[in-house]
């Protein structure tokens, strides 16, 4: 065969291989992987064992005994437990969820859907309380996180119910986006979270406000029992005098991992987790809303994720990436998430690569780009309302990829091409270049 036919022929193969077999990978990749998916869904939501069993479909579950729990924590609880004279954790009971229950739990979800997609690395959360009467109950407390640094969802409900702020959800609203109509709101808020920092300041807020009251929290995500920015939410919740706590969802973070329900247990609090070990198909619904809530939060912290994708890239993987994006790029499917305009950067600011270097980052747009990995393994970022050279896009991508543990794997002009495997994963790359490698032979 001439050197001309041959050329034709190896040219012939690599167009099958990227308009056919890449195609059919990627398609029958996804196919398996909305299945697994739906499958691990099923199980987190549905298994009656998933919130109290000692091994999770995250993982193995993470013992806490009294000993691993921040010192305010220990403080506060012995004080707590004379005071209230609350039975211990081994006599707490469970109690089986009414239509009412359910329904503040679906009012809760609302709520954590207001601050969805703008609490990255965080979780979406809301919570309601409910204050239960002889002949009628009424909601005396609601909020949701806002976004990383500020209080979680309990607190700003704690606030409202307590009498700190008007309104619970109006006061996480207005740390979201400070504009001129939520100033005094948001300073109001930050003075409050400066209190609720300092030593005690839960107690100086919270203080058996409830002690003489029958009060409900309904929380889609368990409270956390550990010192973060903010103090845990468990414990405000126990030193208010909150006596029963329905949770939406079981936290996996081997952070909490079930502390958050052992320590209100342990304060003698009533806790039902949703879905746990319920027949009402109401009550597995509205868990299975709240697993939805923090679905890729899970898989951020889940021991299974990918550590250093670079670690397993090359020249020849990077190719079938690139050739994969253009193909999606040709056919309008290419997922992407654009920069918005920012009044931070100015023309000036986009040429200088040491202000790109440091400028901040987005948490909504991560969260975007976060979601969209999960969903397609590659995503392109559009940059051109940030960077205005192919150096700056660089930096940008390099940072996100960063904080994301994804791979930088092209830069074209304003834009750059992420890659980092799902859960399960989608691309076999692997494999697409095992059958490069033979038809170029």
């Amino acid at each position: 065969m001439s050197s001309a036919a041959l050329f034709s022929a190896r040219k012939f193969r690599s167009m099958l291989f990227y308009r056919i077999v890449i195609p059919t990978i990627v398609s029958s990749s996804a196919v398996v992987s909305a299945y697994t998916n739906l499958h691990h869904t099923q199980i987190r939501s549905l298994h009656p064992s998933a919130a109290h069993s000692n091994v999770l479909p995250f993982g193995p579950r993470r013992r806490h005994s009294s000993n691993e729990y921040p010192r305010q924590i220990l403080r506060y609880d012995r004080s707590l437990t004379k005071s209230r004279n609350s039975a211990n954790s081994n006599d707490a009971t469970t109690t089986s969820l009414t239509t009412s229950d359910v329904q503040h739990m679906k009012l809760a979800v609302r709520l954590a859907r207001i601050g969805y997609g703008n609490t990255f690395p965080n979780p979406a959360v809301g919570c309601v309380l409910v204050s239960h009467g002889d002949d009628s109950s009424s909601i005396i407390g609601s909020g949701f996180h806002p976004k990383a640094g500020m209080p979680h969802a309990e607190v700003f409900a704690l606030l409202e119910a307590c009498g700190h702020v008007d309104d619970g959800v109006e006061a996480a609203r207005s740390v979201m986006e400070v504009s001129n109509n939520s100033e005094n709101m948001t300073k109001q808020v930050v003075d409050l979270l400066s209190v609720y920092k300092s030593p005690d300041g839960a107690s100086e807020l919270f203080k058996d406000h409830f002690a003489d009251s029958n009060v409900t929290a309904y929380v889609t995500l368990e409270p956390c029992c550990h010192e973060g920015q903010t103090p845990p939410c468990a414990l405000s919740l126990v030193v208010a005098g909150i006596n029963r706590v329905v949770v939406g969802f079981r936290d996996p973070n081997p952070r909490v991992d079930g502390g958050g329900i052992q320590l209100l247990k342990d304060a003698g609090i009533d806790v039902h987790v949703m879905g746990a070990s319920s027949n009402s198909e109401e009550e597995v619904e509205s868990a299975q809303e709240c697993t939805k809530l923090v679905e890729y939060f899970v898989k951020r912290i889940s021991p299974d994720s990918p550590v250093n994708v670079y670690d397993d890239m090359n020249g020849k993987k990077r190719m079938v990436l690139r050739a994969i994006a253009g193909r999606q790029k040709t056919a309008g499917t290419m997922p992407e998430v654009e920069w918005a305009h920012d009044k931070r950067v100015s023309q000036e600011d986009s040429k200088d690569m040491q202000f790109l270097q440091q400028v901040d980052i987005d948490s909504r747009f991560l969260e975007k780009i976060d979601e969209k990995l999960w969903q397609h393994e590659v995503v392109l970022l559009r940059l051109k309302n940030v960077v205005s050279k192919k150096k700056g896009a660089k930096i940008i991508g390099e940072r996100v990829g960063e904080i994301l543990n994804a791979h930088l794997a092209q830069v074209l002009g304003h834009t750059a091409l992420l890659y980092r495997p799902a859960l399960p994963s989608i691309l076999d790359l692997d494999e697409m270049v095992r059958i490069e490698s033979e038809e170029s032979e």
